[in-house]
């Protein structure tokens, strides 16, 4: 379908305005590349084999560019013969701005451009939770820095979402976007593709702490849930322990066995006793209200509280809470927000568990990116090629692009510009004819994306 004498097409990659939020984390097509297009991806094999689906799916073989998969297998190696430009995974960058570039290197294959639309467009999700996970960081931070003297920033949004996404790949994409940003997760299956793809050190990548969930609690029956609370306590001295504390009545946990029977344990402890509410009851409809509730009941019921240079009460410093269960990137804010206007340091929060609202509740409109031809290589000229539908929103750019560096009115920014633009290109290239160029380590991922 494309016009005679078309030689190569241009395309690019960007989140478009009207995006949830005005600023996008970049990460994740390095995974995607070496996972599904590095190396020697066409073989004889594949080509019958799909020349067999087209058959199948369309009805008529004609639909099947045959000539051009044998091409790449026999001129190329099977290696894909395009050029790839991104900006560094990890750089953080305004909306409406190209993010990455892909080019044929053969004149016979413009073609296998936008061929490969469907792939690359993929990496809206890792760079969707990555900029999800960046913007709850920046939310804590305001409010420790307004209500707390300190606090683990890296610590204070752990990743609970492994059981609740669509799949294993969904759950490392989206848990080593995570760790962009923070160091707490449960989803192993981020740092293993962090490892992997990123060359990621296990030893300093993230963590996690001794915690119970609903099964430990409710094992001996509700009358044997301090039995259960004392075993935890003489068995964990040291350290953290997380403890669900509503599979039967957070009040009577938090007042009768924290603040009550097992105080002087608790606070005697060389570490963090973390308490987990894991659902709202009839007396308190909100997370905010419930968690408002324990942190007020911990600070007047337990000794040690105080009240911090920001003028903040804090609990004692040997307990903490610690929200994990149906919150996301609101409802987060609206806790530490109800707890700072009634007095109450951030600090007093251990960390945040997401699951779904951190994993799964995005989509690739949440930052509306979409992934479009702009220009189209015909009889030896360069022709732009533009999207300008009546919905202005989805108005594509023209020409070939390049991303750059601009002073704006708080530091460097970025704009989009025309390759002919004399000022340097932010992006760089990342595969050539198979290869992967210019490799990131997530050490590197990190620093491009710091608060």
């Amino acid at each position: 379908m494309l016009p005679p004498g078309t030689t190569n097409t241009h395309a690019y990659f960007e989140s478009r305005p009207g995006a949830k939020w005005d600023k996008t984390v970049f990460f994740g097509l390095q995974a995607i590349l070496e996972e599904h297009l590095c190396g020697r991806q066409v073989t004889l094999e594949k080509i019958q084999k799909a020349k067999h689906l087209v058959k199948c799916h369309f009805g008529d073989e004609k639909f099947f560019n045959e000539a051009g998969w044998m091409d790449i297998l026999n001129n190329h190696n099977g290696e894909l013969p395009i050029v790839i430009k991104a900006v560094p995974e990890g750089t953080v960058v305004p909306v409406n701005n190209v993010l990455m570039t892909v080019e044929a290197t053969d004149e016979k294959h413009a073609w296998l451009v936008n061929y490969l639309e469907t792939i690359l467009s993929q990496v809206w999700y890792p760079c969707t939770v990555a900029t999800l996970s960046r913007e709850v960081k920046k939310v804590i931070f305001n409010y420790l820095a307004y209500t707390s003297d300190k606090g683990l920033l890296d610590f204070m949004l752990h990743d609970f979402g492994y059981r609740g996404v669509s799949s294993y790949e969904s759950a490392a994409l989206g848990a080593a976007a995570h760790l962009v940003n923070f160091k707490g997760t449960d989803t192993i299956a981020g740092m293993e593709l962090a490892e992997e793809y990123y060359h990621a050190n296990l030893e300093t990548l993230a963590y996690s702490v001794a915690a119970t969930e609903h099964r430990i609690m409710t094992a001996e029956g509700n009358n044997g849930e301090a039995q259960v609370l004392q075993r935890l306590l003489n068995t964990y001295t040291k350290g953290i322990l997380s403890v669900v504390a509503d599979s039967y009545n957070i009040y009577n946990f938090v007042e009768k066995y924290v603040c009550d029977q097992f105080k002087q344990q608790i606070l005697e402890r060389e570490g963090l006793f973390v308490i987990r509410p894991d659902s709202v009851t009839p007396t308190h409809r909100t997370p905010e209200e419930e968690m408002l509730w324990i942190v007020d009941t911990l600070y007047k019921q337990l000794p040690g509280g105080y009240v911090n240079s920001k003028r903040c009460k804090v609990i004692n410093d040997k307990v903490r809470v610690l929200w994990g269960d149906g919150i996301d990137d609101m409802g987060i804010e609206n806790i530490l927000y109800l707890l700072a206007i009634n007095g109450y340091a951030a600090e007093n929060i251990a960390c945040f568990g997401m699951g779904g609202g951190l994993l799964q509740k995005v989509n690739r409109d949440t930052q509306r990116f979409a992934f479009k031809c702009s220009a189209q290589l015909r009889n030896g000229v360069w022709e732009d090629v533009q999207k300008l539908p009546l919905d202005q929103s989805k108005k594509s750019k023209a020409g070939r692009l390049k991303l750059v560096k601009v002073k704006g009115a708080h530091g460097s920014a970025y704009a989009t510009v025309s390759v002919d633009d004399p000022r340097p290109d932010v992006m760089v290239e990342v595969f050539n004819h198979g290869k992967l160029v210019n490799p990131i380590t997530f050490d590197e991922v990190r620093k491009n994306a710091q608060l």
